[in-house]
């Protein structure tokens, strides 16, 4: 940090600050500056003008002030800021401070000077390289530098240009290039950033010439399982003395080599034709697989000595569905429910929605090495497999009619064969209520009354009807207790005429008048359990059109709970009662009524207390205030007054935007509005609202 301070008057003086922080990359400084106004017996003193400039730049300049101006810098404090310095390419840097001011007399004096920065180190790297693994078709640049680097380039023609290969900070890089002409010559050098400061560094040259193997140009689609398997390779051969060996990889592993293989010179399509044995091997290779990207390497020998890199290309090699998907001889179905299978007789028919779908797969072969992994049958949206051939259980079919039941084999590969069948599928559905009367005698005796018809469907079976009504019960209890009682039969009494059916019966139990009872009817088929029609009832307690109580009386309810209590509405003369208040109370701020036709109103005083000093035009207003929720939820929003109340200021209110407006649980928000502003006062207001629940 470097200061300059200028000459005191009466203790006063003003002071210049400036601190450094070094950007290395960037080859500058950030200069933080401060300038305080301190001293003195007094907070406030005349000073004259003052400017402060940094390497040439004006960062503050202030007009002469007086101490009665009250400002700064005649007031004690201070100002600061930033400015951003380049260094010199060598790193280094000396700036010119200026600073100029005077306390209270005329006349600014100059009190700054130069101040020297810390010096950036702008070295470049030393950069060496190496090549190896020299190929037709490139070679390997290993290369260090003496300072980690973050961009690694070389150039193959001495320099005129370059290619980035590396951006991973290290002191060492490599790069293996592999799309050079064969027995070409290229002059290679490497450059390197130096990561600390972003300056390269270059190396010295060399000349490095690609070597003359073949070169694999193409190679075409090769179809594994053909009857005959021949890989086509296109491939420019420098010395038609040398033999070449052919390997084929799927990633990593090797799957064929094949040596021996003589071309002449030049570039043309070279036909490799595998025997049985390689095609078997192949195939068994892709026995989980329907193709892959096979890599085909070549590489050439003198003798035993290979000559240059091993040169590769990739190209498809793949299975067809033709040669290669698996068959499947068909299977047989049934349905494996016991309880549907006795209904119809028959496991080769289905109930809808019932009987459960059970194939059994024939016999599947796998074809070219690969193996079955899956046998899935489906039917009507329903899917159900296994990978052992073992009978698959479907599930219930939800459609009836002629239903189509496929079975799918999957192989390792991933082909298929598939193989499907009809099925008949016997419409149903569970017993129905079409209609149905359960009540007390008259309404209030213990005596109960159950009427009901319904109907069953139809299984037919070869013109044979199957399905019949089996049971028909009911149980009750109390509408307090928790368990019913035990089921009591209605089957003989109930009139059974093909698929329909009803009762009738105007004494069926003695139920007390005095309490509420649950009552369960189940109506069930030949499905049993599986299908059953269970329907539940609350029979109230008797009802009486008049109920006299201890100082109490009821119309048609059978506990009054105020002197006259009447359930239902009411005429007076021949008219209907226009309205009345059935529920009114209080909550919070608010008075309610709540009125016989659905209307309900409510009303309060709120107080609160706020500051106004917002300006709104020539008058001022309050922030927000949130009013209390209604005592219930209105079911729609209602109609809101809100005014003001006896208070010893003037005062209203106002809404502002929608976001303060009314909703049907809340009154919304309100602003207070005043001539003046006040700091902090209480006010109160009144609010009624009215409308629908």
């Amino acid at each position: 940090m470097a200061t300059w301070k200028s000459a005191a008057y009466d203790g006063r003086y003003l002071q210049l600050d400036i601190s450094e922080s070094v950007n290395v990359v960037g080859n500058s400084s950030t200069l933080s500056w401060t300038l305080t106004s301190t001293g003195g017996a007094s907070t406030y003193y005349t000073i004259d003008t003052t400017t402060v400039t940094i390497n040439g730049t004006t960062v503050y300049s202030k007009d002469r002030t007086y101490w009665d101006d009250r400002v700064f810098p005649a007031k004690k404090g201070s100002v600061s800021g930033t400015i951003t310095v380049a260094h010199n390419s060598n790193g280094s840097k000396t700036i010119a401070v200026g600073f100029s001011t005077r306390v209270y007399i005329y006349g600014s004096q100059e009190y700054g000077g130069s101040m020297t920065l810390t010096t950036i180190d702008r070295s470049a790297p030393t950069v060496t390289f190496s090549t190896s693994n020299v190929t037709a078709n490139g070679f390997k640049i290993s290369a260090t530098s003496s300072a980690t680097a973050d961009i690694w380039q070389y150039s193959t023609n001495g320099g005129s240009s370059w290619t980035q290969f590396s951006t991973t900070a290290s002191t060492s890089a490599s790069v293996t290039l592999s799309s050079l002409s064969p027995n070409t010559s290229y002059t290679v050098r490497v450059r390197a950033r130096r990561q600390y400061n972003h300056v390269y560094g270059t190396s010295g040259s060399s000349t490095v010439k690609t070597l003359g193997g073949a070169v694999v140009n193409s190679v075409n689609t090769v179809t594994a399982d053909n009857a005959t398997v021949s890989i086509t390779i296109n491939v420019t051969v420098y010395e038609a003395s040398y033999t070449n060996t052919l390997v084929l990889k799927n990633g990593s592993t090797t799957i064929l080599t094949i040596s021996g293989l003589s071309w002449s010179k030049g570039t043309a399509n070279r036909t490799v034709t595998l025997t049985s044995a390689q095609r078997t091997t192949l195939l068994n290779a892709m026995a989980s697989i329907k193709s892959f990207i096979g890599t085909f390497a070549v590489s050439s020998y003198s003798g035993s000595t290979q000559i240059g890199s091993t040169s590769s290309k990739t190209a498809t090699v793949l299975t067809t569905a033709t040669n290669s998907a698996p068959t499947i001889s068909g299977f047989t179905y049934a349905d494996s429910y016991t309880t549907t299978k006795n209904l119809t007789g028959n496991d080769q028919l289905f109930v809808q929605n019932y009987s459960t779908l059970k194939v059994t797969p024939g016999t599947a072969t796998a074809k070219n090495g690969a193996s079955i992994s899956n046998y899935t049958a489906s039917c009507n949206g329903l899917s159900a497999s296994n990978s052992t051939g073992s009978a698959i259980t479907v599930g219930k079919i939800a459609k009836s009619g002629s239903v189509t039941v496929t079975l799918t084999v999957t192989d390792s590969r991933g082909y298929t064969a598939e193989t499907s069948q009809t099925v008949t599928v016997i419409p149903y559905t569970k017993p129905k209520i079409s209609s149905i009367t359960l009540r007390r005698t008259n309404d209030i005796e213990a005596e109960m009354q159950l009427k009901f018809s319904g109907s069953i469907s139809a299984v037919n079976v070869d013109g044979t009807q199957k399905n019949n009504v089996v049971y028909v019960r009911y149980r009750y209890k109390k509408t307090s207790e928790s368990s019913y009682g035990s089921y009591t039969s209605i089957y003989s009494g109930t009139t059974k005429s093909g698929t329909s059916f009803s009762y009738s019966n105007l004494e069926l139990c003695n139920l007390d008048a005095n309490s509420s009872y649950d009552l369960h009817l189940q109506i069930q088929d030949k499905l049993y359990s599986l299908s059953s029609l269970d329907l539940y009832f609350t029979v109230p307690q008797g009802t009486p059109l008049i109920a006299l109580r201890k100082k109490k009386v009821g119309i048609n309810t059978p506990e009054p709970q105020a002197m006259l209590d009447v359930a239902g509405d009411m005429r007076v003369d021949g008219s209907p009662l226009a309205d009345f208040v059935i529920q009114q109370g209080t909550s919070g701020i608010w008075n309610y009524r709540k009125w016989k036709s659905g209307t309900a109103e409510c009303w309060g005083q709120y107080s609160f207390t706020t500051a106004i000093s917002t300006a709104w035009g020539v008058l001022y207003e309050s922030g927000a205030i949130a009013l209390p929720n209604f005592p219930f939820t209105f079911a729609e929003i209602p109609h809101v007054h809100i005014s003001t109340e006896n208070s010893n200021y003037a005062m209203f209110v106002e809404r502002g935007s929608s976001s303060s407006w009314s909703t049907t649980t809340n009154p919304g928000k309100i602003f207070a509005v005043r001539p003046n502003t006040v700091p902090s006062a209480t006010y109160k207001v009144s609010i009624y609202a009215i409308g629908k629940v």
